[in-house]
């Protein structure tokens, strides 16, 4: 019982320490803003900024990354570059977010914004900072551009289930699934799915595989065997009898046009 009653203040006095902590960061950079006369970027001026994205307005974006990286924004870090990099994914977090709310899907978008960090976390210098945010500004407005343009509003219903298929296109997915998953009846989301969609849910699911197994030819070196494998297809003769319908092409002759057209 004291060993545990022990642990139990222990981690009492950590928290504490936390917080003590962070009470005087405050303190000290609430007065260094006084000081120095400098303020947060406005939240008005963050918000209309961000609805450029929302809306879907690459043009309204170029030129517009002091917006984000302003002269005065907050101390993060005493390194320029730690503190542009620490703007960046404060910047990119509330990007994703409303690229979701202009119609990127949450997967899509959540994974660009991944690798868009992963990216930044290799700059060397401030300006490569810069020169990243604004290539990843322009391209989740043009993300929404692209899909506001081709689709017409979609009901909660339909929208949830293409979120579904992309969240898990590593597996096998049924209609009977996907509309537990959405919480409606297998034979209403069919319809519902089609009429907005234009194209049968399964014909969909089968078409981002598709789209997902070229991504994978084209970017690892995954085997044929393998990919079938990984986007659940049952068997490489299936995968490439499916991958044949919607191409044109086998997969190892799609491969091999890629290798020799960018070798």
């Amino acid at each position: 019982m004291r060993i545990y009653n022990d642990g139990i203040a222990c981690r009492r006095m950590f928290w504490e320490g936390i917080m003590e902590h962070i009470d005087s960061a405050y303190s000290r950079l609430a007065y260094e803003r006084r000081e120095e006369q400098w303020e947060h970027i406005s939240y008005y001026n963050e918000l209309g900024f961000l609805q450029h994205i929302k809306r879907g307005e690459p043009e309204k974006i170029e030129g517009r990354v002091r917006a984000v990286f302003p002269a005065h924004n907050g101390h993060l870090s005493s390194d320029p570059l730690r503190q542009a990099i620490y703007e960046f994914v404060a910047c990119i977090t509330l990007v994703t977010r409303f690229a979701v709310e202009g119609g990127v899907t949450m997967e899509y978008a959540y994974t660009l914004s991944d690798a868009y960090i992963k990216s930044v976390d290799t700059a060397k210098d401030v300006l490569s900072v810069h020169r990243l945010c604004q290539k990843m500004l322009i391209d989740f407005a043009t993300k929404v551009k692209r899909a506001k343009a081709a689709q017409k509003p979609l009901s909660m219903p339909v929208i949830q289930a293409i979120n579904y298929i992309d969240s898990r296109l590593h597996y096998h997915l049924s209609l009977e699934d996907i509309a537990n998953a959405v919480g409606r009846s297998a034979s209403y989301l069919s319809v519902l799915f089609k009429e907005e969609m234009g194209v049968p849910l399964s014909r969909y699911i089968n078409s981002e595989k598709i789209e997902e197994a070229r991504h994978l030819l084209r970017d690892t070196d995954m085997t044929i065997c393998e990919i079938a494998e990984t986007l659940a297809f049952g068997s490489q003769s299936y995968f490439t009898k499916l991958f044949r319908e919607f191409t044109g092409e086998t997969p190892k002759s799609w491969r091999v046009k890629r290798i020799v057209k960018h070798g």
